[in-house]
């Protein structure tokens, strides 16, 4: 992927995350959260958003399917 591809896919991923924030009316809406958001796919790291396992000691959706999977085997 050449760096004009790159560019081109962090405008698209920005330009989501704008149109996300004024649709759900959030206050995370600034240049950096953006930038934050088209590297990682998160702008913050709150309880809702960050990771299950930090903050309620659960498995995240990819350890659940992969134990369903585990058990569906005989």
């Amino acid at each position: 992927m050449d760096r004009s591809e790159r560019r081109h896919h962090e405008r698209r991923i920005k330009a989501r995350f704008y149109r996300k924030q004024r649709i759900h009316e959030h206050g995370l809406t600034n240049k950096r959260n953006a930038g934050v958001f088209a590297h990682h796919g998160k702008a913050c790291s709150c309880w809702m958003c960050g990771n299950p396992r930090r903050y309620w000691g659960e498995l995240t959706m990819q350890e659940r399917r992969a134990d369903l999977e585990l058990k569906a085997w005989p």
